[in-house]
C-alpha cells in the first residue's frame, strides 16, 4: 500500500520536472508568478523540516554519550540507547539533506564553480539537476517502494529482542529524502532559469545565503 502511495506521489509531481525548461522557452506572466510561489513553498517547507531535524544532533550526542558511559562505568549498554543513535543520525542526514542543499552546504566536486559568474553557475545547477540529481532521486523513489512497503506490512523492527521496533519508520525516511531532494533541486533549477532570464527571484528563508549572486571577476 505504501509502495503504491510513493509511486502515486512520483507520478503526480513528475510534470513539474519540466517547469524550468518551460520557463526558459516560454514565460507568460502567470507562469512567473506561479513558479515564484512554487519555489517559495518548497524552500519554506524544506527549511522548516531542516530546522526541526537539526535538533536530532544534540539527541545523537546524548545517546552516544549515554551508551559509552553505561558501557564504561557499568560494563553494559542499553540496546535502545545504542540503536537510537542510528535513528537520530538518519533523521539529521535524510530529513536535513534538502535544507542543506538549499543552503548550498553540500560538498561540491566542481573546483571551478566558486569562481564562476551567476549565469554560469545557474547553467551548472540547471544541468546538474537534470543529469545527476533528478535521475538519482527518481531511481531511489522507484527502488525504495518495494522494501519500504514490505517493512510497513510487517511493521519491521530491530533484530534484537529489546531493540527499537521502528525500522519501518527508519526506512520510510529514504523515499522522503529522495522526494524532498527532488523538490528542492527543482526549486533551485527554477531559480537558475529565473537567473538566466534576468528575472527577480523569490525571497529565501531567513539565514539562507543568496543563490547565484555575482562573483567578482567571474564570467557570465
Amino acid at each position: 500500500m505504501l509502495g503504491d502511495t510513493i509511486k502515486a506521489i512520483g507520478w503526480i509531481f513528475s510534470p513539474a520536472l519540466v517547469l524550468p525548461f518551460v520557463y526558459l522557452i516560454y514565460k507568460p506572466y502567470f507562469l512567473q508568478a506561479s513558479a515564484s510561489a512554487f519555489v517559495r513553498t518548497i524552500d519554506t517547507i524544506n527549511h522548516g523540516v531542516g530546522e526541526i531535524a537539526k535538533w536530532s544532533l544534540p539527541l545523537l550526542v546524548i545517546s552516544v554519550a549515554a551508551s559509552v558511559f553505561g558501557l564504561s562505568v557499568f560494563g553494559t549498554a542499553n540496546v535502545k540507547w545504542l540503536e537510537s543513535a542510528f535513528y537520530f543520525q538518519a533523521i539529521v542526514i535524510l530529513l536535513g539533506g534538502a535544507a542543506t542543499l538549499l543552503a548550498g552546504q553540500h560538498v561540491r566536486v566542481d573546483v571551478f564553480y566558486a569562481g564562476m559568474g551567476r549565469k554560469s553557475r545557474a547553467r551548472v545547477d540547471l544541468a546538474g539537476f537534470y543529469l545527476l540529481l533528478a535521475p538519482v532521486c527518481i531511481l531511489i523513489l522507484w527502488n525504495s517502494q518495494t522494501f519500504v512497503g514490505f517493512a510497513w506490512r510487517t511493521f519491521e523492527g530491530s533484530t534484537e529482542s529489546d531493540g527499537i521496533r521502528g525500522v519501518f519508520l527508519l526506512k520510510t525516511l529514504i523515499p522522503i529524502f529522495a522526494l524532498t531532494m527532488l523538490m528542492q533541486g527543482l526549486a533551485i533549477a527554477l531559480r537558475a532559469a529565473m537567473t538566466l532570464r534576468d528575472d527577480p527571484q523569490p525571497d529565501l528563508p531567513d539565514g539562507v545565503p543568496p543563490l547565484f549572486s555575482d562573483v567578482e571577476g567571474g564570467p557570465l
